[in-house]
């Protein structure tokens, strides 16, 4: 069966709630548009379509594949009408281009909150037809199961299977109270922090070790965290010596809060990556977000397939 006729007739029976109506608005049979829904759930090896009550409504996966569905039809109808001639096929020829639709992104709570939240809100600005589903999670996604567009992953490598795209790593700086160092002293050096409470972190079950060099110096800690903004409000309250992410430390540094120290040691993280999935079609307004955001934090602006 002709794919495009099919995700056209499954649009059309989500929008209608049950079959027959559906079928009856691509004036068809009920019979003929289960047969074109049956074949896409055949092609994707999952049901698209659950009863509830008299109604028909998307499974989860119908949910996500509705959403792509529409996009490519709407794209389809603006493509057919470039060549009409008329002002509005003009208004459609420089829209065809524009992103429209709702991008699926995930990201680690205190990285999506705070360093890329200002970076959102310009894309938002910039682009009134997209929408962002921004799911905030300390753990590894499932891109594929989650039915997550991109994902923003700190450190380590991405998974086979995916695009990855370099974008440049946060420094992070050790950093008291004011309160703290004048009970405690200041390091000033890493072989310091023997005599110091450290306060550690925890992400997706590891147990994180921030550790200095060259003297392979490190800080044991008294209370682990499993997110940044706790191990922050920690130092505040004069717990002991973290080591943040500049840009979540610089607004308690201003303030007189958190003093840095042993800024000699700063460390740059590993590179984050913006992830998708490989080897499938990639809608224009992924690639362009893509785009948008590796211009503004990525020190490589070429993609990265991982390997298999």
């Amino acid at each position: 069966m002709d794919r495009l006729k099919c995700m056209e007739v499954f649009v059309q029976v989500v929008r209608a709630g049950s079959l027959s109506a559906g079928a009856a608005a691509c004036g068809m049979s009920a019979v003929t548009a289960t047969r074109h829904v049956q074949a896409l759930e055949a092609r994707l090896g999952l049901p698209l379509l659950r009863r509830s009550g008299r109604r028909q409504v998307p499974t989860e996966l119908g949910e996500r594949y509705y959403t792509e569905c529409a996009e490519v039809l709407a794209r389809v109808e603006t493509a057919d009408a470039l060549g009409d001639g008329s002002p509005a096929g003009a208004l459609l020829a420089s829209a065809i281009s524009r992103p429209v639709g709702q991008i699926r992104v995930s990201a680690p709570t205190t990285v999506g909150s705070h360093l890329l939240m200002p970076i959102f809100a310009e894309y938002l600005q910039t682009h009134p037809d997209v929408a962002l589903d921004l799911a905030l999670k300390d753990r590894a996604v499932d891109l594929e199961e989650e039915g997550i567009h991109a994902a923003f992953q700190a450190g380590g490598n991405p998974e086979p299977g995916l695009v990855a795209h370099t974008l440049r790593g946060v420094t992070r700086v050790a950093c008291a109270s004011p309160g703290y160092l004048a009970r405690r002293g200041v390091p000033r050096q890493p072989a310091d922090l023997a005599g110091h409470d450290c306060l550690g972190f925890r992400y997706d079950e590891v147990l994180g070790r921030w550790e200095f060099a060259p003297a392979g110096a490190s800080g044991d800690a008294r209370l682990i965290a499993h997110n940044p903004l706790a191990q922050l409000q920690a130092a505040v309250y004069g717990m002991g010596i973290a080591l943040l992410p500049e840009y979540l430390l610089a607004p308690e540094v201003e303030a007189g809060r958190l003093v840095r120290v042993l800024e000699a040691q700063a460390q740059l993280s590993e590179p984050m990556h913006l992830v998708h999935l490989a080897g499938r079609y990639v809608s224009s307004k992924l690639d362009d977000f893509v785009r948008y955001m590796v211009a503004k934090l990525g020190p490589d602006a070429c993609p990265v397939a991982s390997s298999v």
